[in-house]
């Protein structure tokens, strides 16, 4: 009985071994360009048809180019019709954080107390998550202007997109300053 026992447990053991040895998986990744005035590195990171497809619909919305004539034109209208009504902004602004609402984002941008002077934004990428949902992030060094300052320094920024009642809509971004460049990600 204890041979029966040894022997299965290493035939478990050189299979599992096998398994780490050689048989990696690996999707190969399609890299899509998208254009997009401001950008001109956007591109989507897709893995299947379905995830193409996704980032087909999301970028034929044209939400990312609204976007981006909303923020330097701080069209608070425009911005609104973009968010999910339970939009949260997670953001990092001169060493404090804050967790913003939409109806927050959109007072400071109607008071001025946060304007854009101009959007320049690179190293865009778009991911898609099922069939609803998609990421963005990238590389930001527009000028900001928050609570009387100027904020000129490199950012990251992530954003989320879902499909809702068949529009997209913002429902999260995060934003942190990178005073030191950017890294990893960003090549």
């Amino acid at each position: 009985m204890t041979k029966r026992i040894l022997l299965l447990i290493a035939i478990a053991f050189a299979g599992f071994a096998g398994f780490l040895t050689g048989q990696v998986i690996t999707e190969k990744m399609e890299i899509v360009k998208y254009s997009l005035p401001g950008s001109e590195d956007t591109v989507g990171e897709v893995e299947t048809k379905e995830a193409r497809k996704v980032l087909d619909d999301f970028y034929q919305s044209k939400v990312l180019q609204m976007g981006a004539e909303a923020s330097p034109s701080n069209d608070v209208g425009a911005r609104g019709r973009l968010m999910a009504d339970h939009f949260i902004q997670v953001s990092e602004r001169f060493g404090i954080g804050e967790r913003l609402t939409k109806a927050q984002v959109l007072a400071d941008t109607e008071s001025g107390h946060m304007h854009m002077d101009h959007l320049k934004h690179d190293h865009i990428r778009l991911v898609a998550f099922g069939d609803n949902v998609v990421v963005v992030t990238g590389h930001s060094s527009s000028a900001l202007h928050y609570n009387g300052k100027v904020d000129t320094a490199d950012r990251v920024f992530g954003d989320t997109w879902v499909k809702l009642n068949g529009r997209w809509q913002q429902v999260e971004h995060c934003v942190a300053s990178a005073p030191n460049g950017v890294t990893r990600g960003y090549e």
